[in-house]
């Protein structure tokens, strides 16, 4: 077949035929409505099937922890505050957002703080402090018997001092704090619910987001590199591929997939990827870049022998059955 070289020849020899065989298929993909790229009866069984063999593939979890061990073996930290790393212009923003007033429900608030773990954190904070703060008061009360018209103020000062000579002396007292601990821990939970949910505490808040992130801004990359070493890449493997294969097996998975993409397709219509895009300045800012993509890997695989050989088939009518996917019964059809 010598025109299938001449072909070949051509698209590598003048660079407009690649050129216009990259506008062509950007031209498709911008015509073509955007429910094509989400068909709940195409992808949902492709989706399912994909995740199930991955989970299945005996070596998925040790590719995953060589994956993580040669990424954490890359990053190395710069000397320096992470907020060098960043863009000048980006940090004003970035307080104005986390300054933007925010208060979440006390529903959402509780779930957060009313828990075992934070319950007793609360218990062991107000029980320390109250001992130690009673055990001290005696060291810090001064003395005013011999203070003239000191009145009420000394009898005040006398009774606290009392109270310090019991806690010393009394063990029963540590036990009675721990019996009021237990019954405040419920109040401060339901303190910090209140006031995390008051409107009119917004601003603390904002202050609070605002600080935190001055705080990790200042710290130096060092101080994070440091933290995200200590990940057991074996472990975090193990752990993404067991969540990977509860997903696989989950008797919900077809319908919770198929139900978000039929969503998608109901909201989308008949647009075009075109329309879709219209007025956003995407296709304008990326339309250059994806056609020299295109041309690029184009040319690559349009020199090699590969794709020789199969013209050479297509035009002879004799592509060889071991050629063809085992799965390539679908009708290809556009929709």
């Amino acid at each position: 077949m010598p025109h299938v070289p001449a072909l070949l020849a051509r698209l590598r020899d003048e660079p407009r035929y690649l050129a216009a065989l990259a506008a062509l298929l950007v031209d498709e993909v911008l015509a073509a409505p955007a429910r094509r790229f989400v068909d709940p009866v195409r992808l949902t069984p492709l989706l399912v099937t994909g995740l199930q063999a991955v989970a299945a593939a005996p070596g998925h979890a040790a590719w995953l922890e060589q994956r993580l061990r040669d990424a954490l073996g890359r990053i190395r930290p710069r000397p320096g505050t992470v907020r060098a790393r960043l863009p000048g212009d980006l940090l004003p923003l970035l307080r104005a957002v986390v300054r933007r007033p925010f208060t979440p429900s006390p529903l959402l608030v509780r779930a957060l703080v009313d828990q075992a773990t934070v319950r007793d954190l609360s218990r062991t904070i107000l029980h320390t402090t109250l001992l130690d703060f009673a055990k001290k008061v005696g060291s810090i009360l001064p003395d005013t018997s011999k203070i003239p018209g000191a009145g009420v103020t000394s009898k005040l000062f006398g009774v606290a001092k009392g109270v310090a000579s019991v806690v010393g002396l009394d063990a029963s007292v540590e036990d009675r704090v721990r019996g009021f601990v237990d019954g405040a821990v419920g109040r401060v939970i339901d303190m910090i619910v209140d006031r995390v949910s008051d409107p009119r505490h917004a601003g603390e808040g904002a202050a609070f987001r605002a600080d935190v992130l001055a705080s990790l801004l200042d710290l130096p990359e060092s101080a994070l590199h440091v933290e995200l070493v200590k990940l057991d890449p074996a472990v975090v493997a193990a752990d993404i591929h067991a969540a990977l294969a509860a997903l696989a097996k989950w008797d919900r998975l077809p319908a919770e997939i198929e139900a978000v993409l039929a969503e998608v397709v109901a909201g989308l219509g008949d647009v075009t990827v075109g329309e879709l895009l219209a007025g956003s300045g995407e296709v304008e800012a990326w339309r250059g870049a994806v056609e020299a993509e295109l041309r690029h890997h184009l040319g690559h695989a349009l020199a090699g022998p590969r794709l020789a050989g199969w013209l050479e088939h297509l035009v002879a009518g004799t592509l060889p059955d071991e050629q063809v996917p085992a799965d390539s019964s679908g009708d290809g059809a556009p929709a």
